[in-house]
This record gives C-alpha cells, structure tokens and sequence, in this order.
C-alpha cells in the first residue's frame, strides 16, 4: 500500500481511463473467421483486441469464444470471452480470459472512475473496455480466478480493506463525481423505498404469509419517512462507494482478495462499504482504518464510523428486502424486519 495520501476529491485527476463510445464504433471481427460470437452476435471491440496484445506482447488475436456465465442480480447479460493469440514471447500461443456484461450508465462510469487509485487499490479490477450498443452499455474487465468468499465469517484478506480505505479517503467529500452516479440523500433514500422496495415487496405476496406482507410495507413506508432518518441522513459525509459489499461480490485466490459487480456503485457515507460484512471491532475494521491513517495521515473519526454504522443498520435491510423476500424463507424476512425496526428506534 503506498504511503503517499490520495488527492481528493475535486482535485484534477490523471491515470487510465476508458471512453464510451457508441457500439458501432468499436467493434470488427477478429482476423480469424470461425470464431465465435456471443450470443448477442456482438464482435469483440479494437480496445479489448489493442489491450490484450499490449499485455500479452503476442502479435495477433487469432480469434475468440464466448460462453455464459452465471448473471447477477443486476447484470442481464454476463459472458466469459476468451482471446487465442498467437506470435507471442517465448510460446507459440497463448489464450486470455476476460468477462462482458451488461452495466448501467452509473456501474460504467463508476468502474471507469475508480481507475485512477489502481494499482493502489490492488482490489479493483481494470477496466479494460466499455462502450454500447442497442441493448445499453456494457464493460469488459479480466477474469479473475478464485471463487466467491463463502460466508461473513470467512478470513478475508486484507488487500480488500485497505482498497476501501483508499477508496473512500480519495474521494472523501464526494465531489467532482459523475451525475449519473446516484446519491445516497433523502430523495433518493424516499424512491429506493417507495418506488423500489415496496413494488418488490408486493410481487412476492405469494411466498410469504400476509402478515409478514403488512408488516413489511408498514416498516419501509415508516422507514421513507421516519424522523431519525431526516435528521440523520442530511449530515452523513459521502465519498465514492461499492455500493454493495458483500461475500457474493468479493472474490478470493489465496491471499488476494477481488471487489466485483459495481452496478450499485452510489455517493454516500463510507461505512455501506464495510457494515455488511464486517462490525466495528474486527479485525476487517482495523485493517481499514489503519490503512485510512496510512493513506491520509489522520485517524478515523470513530464517532463518525459509528453513526454510519447505524445508518447502515437502516438502510442494509431495507434495500436487500426484496432480495430476501424472493429468496429467503419467511422467518429470516421476519429476522430482516426485527434489524430493520431496532435499527430505526436507536438511528
């Protein structure tokens, strides 16, 4: 981890970056005719070719194939691309795995703009290509091996925490950020749970009994207007976020540890990141802040950390709600619900 602090937000930034650009003027076939396309028919961009012979130093992508891979909750369209090169250094070929899947506007330019702390951040993945087409935008990144962290209470290793830490100490304050990315402020606290949650929740009236179905309408619609929540949530400091932190989007190869799927990337207080996978006396805790300290030469404000804890102990139920509902059997929905309302009587 360097020892040098991040600049701030607001501050002009230089590193890599990745320009969106309409589909058509990205994409031509690779030079060898068999190879598969995906199963949109979608060609691989010049940015994803031009990348892979920069790191490879092969001199021709000979062609490539594509399979599916397992969507996200938020991805549509997530496919495993592989490039078969061949004039490469010391080999007669070699193949390179990447991923493509479907983004929003906000996971694009979000990944796009946490490129600038990389390598620092050794948890980001690269952006290696990102543009659109007829079906929305799409970004291309590595892939990387290892398999999903199992649980919470897994070792995760430290690299994680210390990229959050970079993460949100370099754009601490939360300036300069894309508009497109949302912001976690009272408007946007008001539509996730009127016109987000709520609509879910009633989709699922069949899986759960009526009761836990009232309660649960009950609990977002006091939790949208609740009076803790107009106080509180107006003077949380935001910085840049994940956005969706959890052991599902952390991938582990040995001690190194990858933060995939930024399409819940937001603009709100730091701690989001941390509440739904660490408490504030772990270990995973105390990684973070002693890289914050690394990174900015100043402590964490613990009374800060703690408020956003509890914000989060708010807003992490509410928004997994209608995951849980579709998922979970009724008694964790109704163990959600319990958090959800202590957490609302104590903010």
């Amino acid at each position: 981890m360097s020892s040098s602090a991040p600049r701030r937000a607001g501050q002009p930034m230089s590193g890599p970056g990745v320009e969106l650009a309409p589909r058509e003027r990205l994409t031509h076939d690779v030079v060898v005719g068999s190879a598969e396309r995906s199963s949109l028919g979608r060609r691989v961009a010049p940015a994803v070719l031009e990348w892979a012979l920069r790191a490879t130093e092969c001199a021709k992508v000979a062609g490539h194939t594509v399979r599916g891979l397992s969507r996200g909750a938020v991805a549509d369209r997530v496919e495993e691309l592989t490039l078969h090169l061949t004039g490469c250094p010391a080999s007669d070929g070699r193949t390179v795995r990447l991923v493509e899947k479907s983004a929003s506007r906000h996971e694009v330019d979000g990944l796009r703009t946490v490129q600038v702390i990389r390598p620092t951040a050794t948890a980001i993945p690269e952006l290696v290509a990102a543009g659109e087409d007829e079906t929305g935008p799409w970004i291309v990144t590595p892939f990387l091996p290892g398999a999903a962290l199992p649980n919470r209470n897994a070792s995760t290793p430290r690299n994680l925490f210390q990229s959050l830490a970079c993460l949100h100490a370099y754009f601490d304050g939360g300036s300069g950020l894309p508009d497109v990315i949302p912001r976690v402020d009272l408007h946007w606290w008001h539509r996730l749970c009127r016109d987000w949650v709520l609509p879910r929740v009633n989709q699922h009236r069949d899986r759960h009994c009526g009761s836990t179905i009232v309660r649960a309408v009950s609990m977002v619609n006091r939790a949208a207007e609740h009076a803790a929540v107009r106080k509180v949530l107006p003077g949380l400091r935001p910085t840049l976020l994940h956005g969706d932190v959890h052991p599902g989007n952390i991938v582990v190869d040995d001690q190194h540890a990858w933060l995939i799927d930024w399409g819940s990337c937001r603009i709100g207080p730091a701690m989001l990141d941390l509440a739904n996978l660490v408490s504030l006396g772990s270990d995973g805790f105390a990684a973070y802040r002693d890289s914050w300290t690394q990174l900015t030469g100043a402590p964490v404000d613990v009374d800060r950390a703690e408020i956003e804890y509890r914000w989060a102990a708010v807003q992490i139920p509410v928004q997994y709600l209608p995951w849980m509902m579709e998922n979970l059997p009724t008694a964790d929905v109704e163990a959600a619900l319990d958090r959800a309302e202590r957490a609302l009587a104590v903010l």
